[in-house]
Parts: C-alpha cells; structure tokens; sequence
C-alpha cells in the first residue's frame, strides 16, 4: 500500500510549503540546557536556532537509506572525555493518511554507525548506543573542536519479512543521553523525548504536514497524553544503563 498523504491534508499547507530546504534538517543540534541535554535546530554557519523536537529527512529511494540528520555543537558544549548516545523509546510508527494519525508500522529502523554500533526498533524501548565527543585524543592539534559532537550515523529502514519497505512517512522517537568517560564525573540528565520523520517517496509538502501534526499533536506533553496514551505511542523513559 503507498502511505503517502491524502491531498486534502496537503492542500492545507502554507505556500511556502513547497521548498524542500524549509523541510529537512541536515543536523541536530545538541546542547546542555540546566544541566539537560537538549535537542536544538542546527543551520551550518549559524548554529543553534532554538530547540527543536521533530526533525526531517528523506530516505533514498532504492537503497532506504540516509547518514543524515547528522549531530552538531559548538566547540567546548561537553565534558571530556565523553560520549552521546541514545535510545528508541518506542516501535517504528508510519503515518496512516486515512485516519490521519501514525500506526505501528510492519518495518523496522536501524540506526548504525560504522560496522560494530546499530540498533534496532522493537515493540517499544531499545537501547541505542553512543558516540564519541571530539577531545584531546581525536583531535590532538585542534582544541576549538574538544568538547563538540559531530557525527553522522547511518540511517536504515528494513522492510518486512525480506519485501522492500513501503512508501510513507516513518517516525522515530528517542532519547539522547551523556556517558562520561574515565576519570570524568560530569553528568547531564537525558533528553526530553524527540521525533525523527523519514520520508520514502513523499513530497517536501507531504513531510511538511506530517511535521506540524506532530508538533502540534505529539510533543506538547498534555496533548501527547490524551492522544497516545491508547496506541501505545509514548515509549517508557528511561535511563540507558
């Protein structure tokens, strides 16, 4: 079946829902707010651009794949040595245009990076893993980059039972959290949870729709209650071990 939207919910787009830059969002910006990990809006040259809890991505077509959003932060943002990882907090979700509200989706994702880290979704929480903060001993000749996290993390959708994936918006929501190296006893608490959208064959004004649902139905903490509790679609918080 293609999971795409219906054009009544994209006829209800702002008009300059066409431009796919608008859309996607090449990083993630992470930074430490109170003593929390924060999830930020990241433009290259600029930087943060206020937090930011849905993000945006498109999946190549044939291979179902992307190494974007990456993650990005100023120089001198985390304790050294250390590592930023994260967790699913929930199963892969794929956005129904009949019913207009995600379902639990018959694939699943891997998050990987390199060929010894991956993760994959379950029925709920998974524990993801970290990568590690830039210091002294990654780049010994650079110290503007010691305390920055910058990586980008192969993205996967595996389709069901060996069949490619269907087409449609797929939805992620995780954690991030802070593993600190030895001899470093800086702790910051986890991430509020956030939303990763990824778009197989779906239009910049489909993704567009589906984002500001999002926003508006599932991060605010209340609606996200009333709305998901039922479906199963809010993942247990927890720590990673």
């Amino acid at each position: 079946m293609n999971r795409t939207i219906s054009t009544v919910a994209a006829a209800s787009l702002l008009a300059s829902a066409g431009s796919a830059h608008a859309v996607i969002n090449s990083h993630i910006g992470i930074d430490v707010v109170d003593g929390q990990l924060s999830t930020q809006g990241w433009v290259g040259g600029t930087g943060y651009t206020g937090e930011l809890r849905v993000f945006v991505q498109t999946l190549d077509p044939t291979l179902f794949f992307n190494d974007a959003p990456g993650t990005n932060s100023p120089g001198g943002t985390f304790a050294t040595p250390g590592a930023i990882g994260f967790n699913f907090l929930d199963a892969l979700r794929v956005w129904n245009p009949g019913t207009e509200q995600f379902d639990a989706a018959p694939e699943t994702f891997t998050i990987a990076f390199g060929l010894t880290q991956s993760a994959t979704t379950d029925t709920g929480f998974v524990p993801g893993f970290a990568t590690a903060v830039r210091d002294e001993n990654s780049h010994p000749t650079n110290q503007a980059q010691w305390g920055r996290h910058h990586t980008h993390h192969d993205f996967i959708l595996n389709g069901a039972g060996g069949a490619d994936p269907a087409p449609g918006i797929y939805m992620l929501n995780l954690e991030l959290y802070y593993e600190a190296g030895a001899g470093n006893t800086t702790t910051y608490a986890n991430s509020d949870p956030f939303w990763m959208l990824f778009g197989l064959n779906a239009s910049p004004a489909e993704l567009e729709t589906v984002r500001d649902w999002v926003q508006i139905n599932v991060v605010p903490a209340p609606g996200a209650m009333a709305l998901l509790a039922g479906a199963g679609l809010l993942g247990l918080r927890r720590r990673r071990a």
